[in-house]
């Protein structure tokens, strides 16, 4: 434990891919206002919905479905089952978080460019909570360790848990530069498709005939989410897969765009339909 430590540039890095998850969307939220003047509600409900559903719905659902089947169970402990059911289970629910959303909360907002301030929102806090918050506890965890505090620190934990704990460390001690850099470029993939995907949701919503749009969406939040297996069962460099990542989410960010443009700026509510007058009947009696 007296060895570990975090190198200067191990800090700098966790440091500014804190900083830059935390600004990015918030850069990309004041450029897409100022360009569009959109209303900045749905913003707000898409930083509401993600931590809802994938933080919350999403992770009591996965403990409940994986401890009421030990079968289930054990298959997740494969790192192919794990990354693939984990991917479904984003796909899912983070989908479906959208499409509450639009069909509930956000009923009154019709127009195109809410679909992007939803996802701008819901991509963005994703960003701030994960990346950001990760960085902090890093930088944290680096003042204590550097500080020689490490072993005072974990003075309650029990043997396993201050084993499995110092690993946690050396992993983050390891961590280049690079690939602080690397995690800070895989966000900036993941807020395009979740863009990407809140417009073709909303559609699914506001547009007669176009529900089979949001179980696309579901599908493509897997398949894309699925590239994490590169790394973590194939074995690729991260760099590869953040590559793969991002030319797999420009790819649909590219589609979905083209899509954009066809769509009419402001979504109509269809028309009541006006009943039918009864027929005239005639009384037939003599």
């Amino acid at each position: 434990m007296e060895d570990l430590h975090f190198s200067a540039s191990s800090i700098i890095g966790a440091l500014l891919e804190g900083t830059l998850a935390v600004l990015m969307p918030i850069a990309v939220l004041i450029i897409w206002k100022i360009k569009t003047k959109a209303k900045l509600v749905p913003f707000w409900i898409g930083c509401l919905i993600f931590p809802v559903f994938a933080l919350v719905i999403e992770s009591v659902c996965v403990a409940g479905i994986a401890f009421a089947d030990k079968k289930l169970l054990n298959l997740l402990s494969n790192n192919l089952l794990l990354y693939t059911f984990s991917a479904a289970m984003a796909g899912i629910f983070e989908e479906t978080g959208r499409f509450v959303a639009f069909k509930f909360l956000l009923r009154k907002y019709k127009d195109r460019r809410d679909s992007v301030t939803y996802g701008i929102g819901h991509g963005g806090i994703e960003s701030i909570i994960l990346v950001g918050g990760s960085a902090a506890l890093t930088l944290f965890i680096a003042l204590v360790t550097n500080s020689g505090l490490l072993e005072q620190f974990t003075t309650a934990y029990s043997e396993g848990l201050k084993e499995a704990f110092i690993d946690s460390v050396e992993a983050m001690a390891s961590s280049t530069f690079g690939t602080y850099m690397l995690a800070f470029f895989e966000r900036i993939s993941a807020v395009m498709i979740h863009i990407s995907l809140s417009v073709l949701v909303f559609v699914s919503v506001r547009q007669k005939g176009k529900l089979w749009l949001y179980p696309l969406a579901v599908f493509l939040h897997f398949a894309v989410d699925c590239t994490v297996i590169l790394p973590h069962v194939l074995g690729t460099p991260l760099w590869l897969f953040e590559i793969v990542f991002f030319l797999a989410s420009l790819a649909v960010a590219v589609c979905v765009a083209v899509y954009y443009q066809k769509l009419p700026q402001v979504f109509e509510a269809p028309a009541p339909e006006i009943p039918a007058a009864p027929a005239e009947t005639y009384n037939t009696e003599i």
